[in-house]
């Protein structure tokens, strides 16, 4: 089989794999699961990944890669310093969860089985950080911005508030996301020195 043969039928059962955790959730995805979904044997899901821990963590790679394109083309529409940070923290604390960002959340538990999946995780959270810490940079260097912090701190925390508010709808809290969006804006005014607008 030729390689780009190969890579179609791997596409496909990634595709399958987030079809099945989106309809089922995490816990009721597994080989039989993505198998009947993609129209395929067990075996070969099984061919084309070592086991399906490798399957999903190729799944979950593509859920990270268009959650952070549509951050940077967030971030990418605002050339105002203050406007920039408004923007990341809008599309961090979206007003529904998209199925990929329950994907990712759902998928924490896993790591404890699958540690395979703990750099993946971490790399969420760094570059969401990077997002931030170039935005943050900008302000700085354009004299908009006054840090009460270390500037990474910042960005730190302000993905730390993003990732509690975004689980909070997991677990039943149910306020609305403008008025977490605006606690992040407000704790994200007194580090930066500087008014942050609502996007």
């Amino acid at each position: 089989m030729n390689d780009a043969r190969r890579e179609e039928r791997r596409r496909a059962l990634i595709t399958a794999t987030k079809k099945v955790v989106r309809q089922h959730g995490i816990s009721g995805a597994n080989v039989r699961a993505v198998a009947a979904e993609a129209a395929v044997s067990t075996g070969a899901v099984l061919y084309y990944f070592p086991n399906f821990e490798g399957l999903m963590a190729s799944a979950l790679e593509g859920v990270v890669e268009e959650f952070y394109s549509r951050r940077r083309e967030a971030l990418d529409q605002y050339s105002d310093p203050a406007e920039r940070v408004s923007a990341l923290i809008a599309a961090g604390i979206p007003d529904q969860a998209s199925d990929d960002l329950r994907l990712l959340y759902e998928s924490i538990p896993l790591i404890r089985q699958s540690p395979e999946l703990r750099p993946l995780h971490r790399s969420v959270v760094e570059r969401q950080v990077m997002l931030y810490v170039c935005a943050i940079e900008l302000g700085v260097g354009l004299g908009s911005f006054t840090l009460a912090a270390p500037l990474e701190t910042i960005a730190r925390n302000i993905v730390a508030l993003e990732d509690a508010y975004d689980m909070y709808p997991l677990i039943g809290l149910t306020q609305p996301a403008a008025e977490y969006r605006a606690n992040v804006r407000s704790y994200a005014q007194l580090a930066l020195g500087c008014e942050i607008p609502e996007i």
